[in-house]
């Protein structure tokens, strides 16, 4: 099952730069003193020690961070161990935004201004246990590693976003906009693939003097790095320059 990732423009169509989200989280993200985040079940709020749904947001007035994170459960909801402090459950969504409210059915709570959409996690045990307290304290880390490890489709918002994945093989989709697809040259980045890639409009975030460009012998441009590659599907190669690298 491939981790999917789902970027949504704002109200005025702004696109999306998904490492910047996770890193603004990171970064100033507090639950604050006495804060531990509300469980939910089948849409309503619950006092019970676990739920369908996890949410918590920053009400640390000292940061600058103004927004939450909800998780949703898969096929066994979660439940916080008050003995061992630990939760345990599988962890299938996630979501970053600042407004919560329930879902047309009533049935589950979401974020009518989520700028970020994570589904098909597939996580269970102590992995839904440590993406949760890292949340929980501020920190993307162990949701970090799952796509690292899992590879991930990130599909683009009809906003410019700038795209970027992890160290496994990833699949990104712009879906209009003048996207940036990021890839971190410091470390290996996988064997990627930029579906819609528009030339002209969309860049590539890597330095231009240290890739190669040819075919792939299947009539894509395939960019070669020390670090990675990347596909850019249905693109002829002698079209890719300069030009189309930030």
């Amino acid at each position: 099952m491939t981790i999917n990732i789902d970027l949504n423009a704002d109200a005025s169509g702004n696109g999306v730069d998904l490492h910047g989200v996770i890193e603004d989280f990171n970064n100033n993200f507090s639950l604050g003193s006495g804060n531990h985040g509300y469980f939910f079940d089948d849409g309503n709020l619950t006092s019970a020690y676990g739920g369908d749904q996890y949410y918590a947001t920053d009400l640390d007035s000292s940061s600058s961070y103004t927004g939450g994170v909800l998780a949703t459960a898969g096929a066994n909801d979660f439940a916080y161990d008050i003995s061992t402090h630990t939760i345990g459950g599988d962890l299938d969504g996630f979501s970053f935004g600042s407004t919560l409210a329930q879902t047309a059915d009533a049935s589950a709570v979401e974020f009518t201004d989520s700028s970020v959409d994570i589904s098909n996690l597939g996580l269970s045990g102590t992995d839904t246990n440590d993406v949760l307290v890292d949340i929980y304290t501020g920190s993307t880390d162990a949701l970090e590693s799952a796509f690292a490890s899992e590879g991930v489709a990130i599909n683009g918002s009809a906003g410019a976003d700038v795209i970027g994945g992890w160290a496994g093989d990833d699949v990104l989709t712009g879906n209009g906009g003048a996207d940036v697809f990021e890839f971190d040259a410091s470390a290996s980045f996988g064997n990627d693939t930029i579906t819609d890639f528009a030339d002209g409009s969309d860049l590539i975030d890597l330095d231009y003097n240290d890739v190669t460009i040819a075919d792939d012998g299947a009539g894509n441009a395939l960019i070669t790095h020390a670090n990675g590659t990347v596909t850019l599907t249905g693109v002829d190669f002698a079209d890719i320059d300069q030009n189309d690298f930030v």
